[in-house]
Parts: structure tokens; sequence; C-alpha cells
């Protein structure tokens, strides 16, 4: 358990008795503090999202989901044990630094552990886990499955629209969430509408698109520099779709209303639809082919696992 390894053995033992067991894995057990390493930044980031009965139902769904998620890690772990894998710590060094290069500041490595309640040694142990239950699937999963070149050409030819590159733009965007109450009850904002507005008429006399996202945008993309996201035809409400791709290109648009508040989008770039051709998507496809049949024998693996385990959920 990662919370003893932060306190002197003697302590540990006793935290470890008081706190609470949320599931019973064969000989091994989960506690709510191991869930709640997962369920933390999840928590923070839905807060922003959701409120009221809305945010509990959604940390219930997602908490069920890591927690079956656990189960299912801490079962390929305790095969990978019993099978005998084991990983040297120069793997472990390495899964390491991987793992730092993909934090957008290493820096603050040590601040992350202590909010998350972890300390080096436990992140390293967490991360040799990981290593040998990758190991454990290239052995008993990736290695037994094989897609043969006419299988790719056959996914090509019998999937003709999944290769349509569609229309798409590039977007930046300016929004004022509507309130809590107006949120919940599907109401108009009018202090929102207004602020927007008046933002809105600001764009209009030629003020800096930019920095009025920057100091004034409510939306998760706010602080980023850059051109902004690409959006492809389809992929957003109708309403957003008709408004942002009949706009020309440098345009911005009318303020638009969504459930979640008021927007208005600037439009960066435009790229036409255009179909792909098989020398441009036949890695693409025997990469997602080879992951689906991975799956496929991943899963069938697992129902074979837990049918010999010992699994309770508290």
């Amino acid at each position: 358990m990662f919370l003893a390894m932060v306190v002197p053995f003697a302590r540990a033992a006793e935290e470890e008795l008081l706190d609470r067991v949320v599931a019973v894995v064969n000989d091994e057990v989960i506690t709510q503090a191991e869930l709640d390493i997962f369920l933390r930044p999840i928590y923070a980031q839905y807060s922003k999202e959701y409120s009221g009965s809305e945010l509990m139902k959604a940390i219930n769904e997602v908490r069920q989901k890591i927690l079956s998620q656990m189960i299912e890690d801490k079962l390929v772990y305790q095969e990978a044990v019993q099978m005998g894998i084991e990983v040297k710590d120069e793997e472990v060094e390495k899964t390491f630094q991987e793992f730092k290069a993909k934090m957008e500041n290493p820096g603050a490595l040590d601040e992350i552990l202590e909010r998350e309640g972890l300390t080096m040694k436990a992140l390293r142990e967490r991360l040799k886990k990981q290593t040998m239950v990758r190991q454990l699937q290239d052995r008993e999963i990736r290695s037994k499955v094989v897609v043969s070149p006419a299988e790719v050409e056959a996914f090509f030819k019998n999937n003709p629209d999944r290769f349509k590159a569609k229309e798409r733009v590039r977007v930046k965007s300016l929004t004022i969430k509507k309130s809590e109450e107006a949120r919940g009850k599907g109401l108009t904002d009018e202090k929102a509408k207004q602020r927007i507005q008046l933002l809105t008429q600001k764009i209009r006399d030629n003020h800096n698109f930019d920095q009025i996202v920057k100091d004034f945008s409510e939306d998760s993309h706010a602080k980023q520099e850059g051109p902004g996201e690409w959006i492809e035809r389809g992929a957003m409400i109708e309403s957003l779709d008709e408004v942002i791709f009949k706009v020309p290109l440098g345009g911005v648009t009318e303020v638009v209303e969504t459930p979640i508040g008021y927007h208005v989008f600037r439009v960066e770039a435009k790229e036409p639809e255009k179909v792909r051709t098989f020398d441009e998507v036949k890695d693409q496809i025997a990469g997602y082919l080879f992951q689906e049949k991975s799956s496929a024998r991943f899963r069938d693996w697992m129902e074979e696992i837990k049918k010999a385990a010992y699994i309770s959920i508290k």
C-alpha cells in the first residue's frame, strides 16, 4: 500500500487498518486511499464542469470505472508475479525518465507527489509494477496477435467512408459561462450574455481577439498560446457547426448560445474534405486492427483470470 511507505511501519499498520477497504482481489486489498489517488484530479476537473447531483453522478460513474480498472490491474500484476516476471532497476529507471519526459513541468514532480500523498519510492514501485504488467501483456497478448496485409487491404476496401478526411476548421474561442443555476435549469443568463456582447463589440472595434480571449474567456483553452484547435464538420452540436463552417477564413462568428454558456469563434484555418489513399492509411489500419485484436484477446484472457480469482467489492 502506497500510504505505508511514507510513515513508520507501526503507524502505517495502524493507518492501513483504519483505511476503508473498497475491494478484495485474491489475497490483496484495494483501499479508499489508493482509489482517491486516481479520483482526486478527476474530481477537481469535474468540479469545474458539473455541480450538485450532476457532479455526484459523474463522479460515481468514473469511480466505478476506475475501481474496475484497478481490480484488473491488480489481477494482471498478480499473474505477472506468479509467472516470475522480473524487472531490473535500469528498466524502472528508463520508465521513470519516460514518465518525467511526458510531464509539462518535470521540476514540479516533488510538489505533485506531495499533493498526491506519494513518495519517490512509491512512484518507482508503481512504475515497476506497470513495467511488469506491460511485459506480461507483451508475452501473453501482443506477441500472439498477427495482422496480415490481406486483412489491411480488406479493411480499406470495406470501409471507404472511414478514410474520408472531413472538412475541418481551426478555431479560437471566447467563452463566457452561464451561472450554475442557469446551466442546471436550462435558462438564459442575461448577465453572461451582456458580458460577451460587450466583449464581441470590442472585437468588432478591432481590439486584439487573442488578448481578449486570454483575459476574459472561461473555457479550458483560454490560456493556451497558438492558433487554436481543429474541429471536423459534425463534431460539435448542430447550432455551433452551422455557424462555424459558414464563416470565412479570418472571420469572427456572432454570439452562439449553448447549454454551457455563450461563445464567439474566430476561424484560423480551413481544410476541405478529401479522400486518403491506401498508402497514406495502411499503417494506421494495421495499427488499428492490431489494437482491436489485442483488446479482444485481452478481454478473453482477463475473463479467464477473473473466473479463477476471488473478487469482492465492498
